[in-house]
């Protein structure tokens, strides 16, 4: 087993670097100058020279490359040059507010699409059957950032335009506060529903058609219990290991519901970043997002060693 995590781990490691020098090379392409974003377009041109001296912006690629990734190593990320702050504790300070929105968004697909799976399952090829897989689809294919503007249309600007009534807030965050949470939530929630309906309607049947469910069947059990204490439970690996990883892309920044609901997590911490070409805050963002998807999977792949030892030498 330690054999294997170390294998993994020397993975994650070459997949950050990679991350990183891809990142630092597509950064390097854009015809931005962080010197001039820096200073404004009105500065000399003397002084775009001196501030690119001072960052070391004139030093060859691959040697502005490695002093990068060895202070990244260090935990140290740099500092925004727009925020005037270093970039890991502002990478920190938006991290429980996409933490909360990630849980939240992981719940209620949860809620939404295991009923919906199982239900499928349990009522398969027919009606039921049918009117769940067109609900998976239509979840699937709204667009994310048309279902946020159009919740908030009915759900916060109607109510306040029509009868003076505020429902929810047309954005914004407070900790904790449902009222906030549950307009972005709900819009994260609907669509990761659509992918769990169908892994749980996927995985149920393949479990269903098993010899134990017959003998199950044939000893008296009742539908429910088979189904709640038997067959779900067998079929619910698959679906812990799609939320792992869904757990660690959300948690990297969920950038256009966070930019629609001005929710002030990570990813909308990225968008801002790429708009004011602050390259620091970018890689910083790129880097930390690649991280927490990589320990996401790392955790998964750990999970799955753990039940089957089969998969240690891979």
């Amino acid at each position: 087993m330690l054999g294997f995590l170390f294998r993994r781990l020397i993975w994650a490691g070459v997949v950050l670097l990679a991350v990183g020098s891809i990142t630092f090379a597509l950064i390097n392409i854009v015809p931005a100058d962080p010197a001039r974003a820096i200073v404004g377009v009105h500065a000399s041109a003397e002084t775009v020279a001196r501030i690119r001296e001072t960052l070391g912006l004139n030093d060859p690629l691959p040697e502005q490359l490695v002093r990068y990734l060895a202070a990244a190593a260090r935990l140290d990320l740099g500092h925004s040059y727009q925020l005037d702050q270093d970039v890991l504790p502002l990478i920190m300070s938006r991290l429980p507010a996409s933490i909360q929105l990630a849980l939240a968004g992981l719940v209620i697909g949860l809620a939404i699409g295991v009923p919906l799976g199982v239900l499928a399952a349990l009522r398969a090829g027919g009606p039921a059957d049918r009117g769940v897989a067109l609900a998976a689809s239509l979840m699937l294919a709204a667009p994310s950032f048309l279902l946020g503007y159009l919740l908030l249309f009915l759900l916060a600007f109607q109510p306040k335009r029509q009868f003076g009534i505020e429902l929810f807030p047309n954005g914004g965050y407070e900790p904790f506060d449902l009222r906030f949470l549950a307009l972005p939530a709900l819009t994260l929630g609907i669509g990761l529903a659509a992918y769990y309906t169908r892994i749980v309607r996927t995985t149920m049947l393949d479990q269903l058609r098993s010899d134990y469910v017959r003998t199950a069947r044939s000893k008296g059990l009742t539908e429910r219990r088979i189904t709640w204490r038997h067959v779900f439970p067998n079929a619910a690996l698959p679906l812990l290991t799609q939320i792992g990883l869904d757990l660690g892309f959300l948690l990297g920044g969920i950038v256009i519901i966070e930019q629609v609901f001005s929710w002030p997590g990570v990813g909308r911490l990225a968008v801002q970043a790429t708009v004011t070409s602050d390259v620091p805050l970018i890689m910083g963002t790129v880097l930390f997002a690649t991280l927490v998807i990589v320990l996401a999977n790392l955790a998964v792949d750990v999970i799955y060693a753990s039940l089957d030892p089969r998969l240690r030498n891979a």
